[in-house]
């Protein structure tokens, strides 16, 4: 197996490439680039279940997926008019700023550097590092992995500051492998190649459900990190800024209201809120500056559902991963997320 780190391919090579391909340089939009397409371009992960990957038809599913198609139903009425590109840490950020890429939604921390290469429109999920290591490994701690060999991904991941950090606080020596990208990294660590596999710890929830027998793996959080993992878009286009936030915010401003894809309809028909009659369309000309048609958060919600909905299709109690949603609940429920009023 290739074991190869790109750390060489750091942040600072990103903000050059920024400078020198500036996208509000060019005369046509990003939206006008869309529409004359035919579809957004979506930055995933090369397989992570639960969050993106394809499946046995080639269909690709997660809940970084659907945050994605969110965007195409917003430009298109259609979740269909979504295509997704498979990168790893180091492809994603390039890939966002040659145009490769429209959005990406793949874990991707948000931070100071990256939001200077690239723009940052929305939290998507809350996480932290977390180690998938065997029971028979009999650690249930990060104190008890000292001596442990650490799959990981390299090139452009925060993880190697997040185990430099827990290192030092819990005092312990690891011997870190590097590899091209987590599917190889799990894969290694599923082989027998290292101890254990560090990853973001709904990535690890996810990735154990690939192993022959998930019982006999165990997730180990540090404790050290939370971070938020965002949605990105290249620079410059402050209208395709708009619409990505935006469509981002209306599922966690649906949940927030008790609209979901099954009572969205009938909330329309009868609801006295004008936020609410206005941004499921009923009010003509509203999305005029955005440049798409007033009915587009009606149909995400329609099409895709709320936040609570794409959590428990994906990661939580309708799927298989029964992931808990801990800090990704809304505030009002003990959570971090909350939605930018509509208003």
């Amino acid at each position: 197996m290739k074991i190869k780190s790109f750390r060489g391919f750091g942040i600072s090579a990103i903000v050059v490439l920024t400078i020198a391909m500036p996208v509000g340089a060019s005369a046509q939009s990003i939206l006008d680039k869309i529409k004359q397409r035919g579809y957004v371009s979506c930055g995933a992960s090369q397989g992570v279940p639960g969050l993106s990957r394809p499946d046995e038809r080639g269909a690709w599913t997660g809940f970084d997926v659907e945050t994605c198609r969110a965007v195409a139903v917003a430009v298109f009425a259609d979740k269909e008019k979504a295509r997704f590109v498979p990168l790893n840490a180091a492809q994603r950020l390039p890939a966002l700023q040659t145009g490769e890429i429209d959005v990406l939604s793949r874990t991707t921390t948000w931070t100071f550097s990256r939001d200077l290469a690239v723009r940052f429109v929305a939290t998507n999920l809350f996480d932290s590092d977390a180690a998938m290591v065997r029971k028979a490994f009999k650690a249930e701690t990060f104190n008890d992995l000292n001596t442990a060999t650490v799959c990981l991904q390299g090139g452009g991941s925060l993880l190697e500051k997040a185990l430099d950090e827990a290192v030092e606080v819990f005092k312990i020596k690891v011997n870190r492998v590097y590899f091209d990208s987590t599917v190889q990294a799990r894969d290694a660590y599923f082989s027998g190649r290292c101890d254990a596999y560090m990853t973001d710890g709904l990535a690890a929830v996810g990735q154990r459900s690939n192993a022959r027998d998930p019982d006999q793996h165990q997730i180990i959080s540090s404790g050290l990190t939370l971070e938020g993992l965002g949605v990105a878009i290249p620079r410059g286009d402050d209208r395709w800024f708009d619409i990505v936030r935006y469509a981002v915010n209306v599922l966690i401003w649906a949940e927030e209201k008790g609209i979901t894809s099954k009572n969205v309809d009938e909330i329309a028909r009868t609801t006295g809120s004008a936020e609410v009659k206005k941004v499921l369309g009923l009010e003509p000309g509203w999305s005029r500056n955005l440049g798409l048609d007033d009915k587009w958060a009606y149909n995400i919600i329609k099409q895709i559902g709320n936040y609570a909905e794409v959590w428990d299709r994906n990661l939580g109690k309708d799927s298989p991963l029964k992931a808990e949603r801990g800090r990704n609940r809304l505030f009002k429920d003990g959570g971090l997320h909350f939605p930018i009023p509509m208003n």
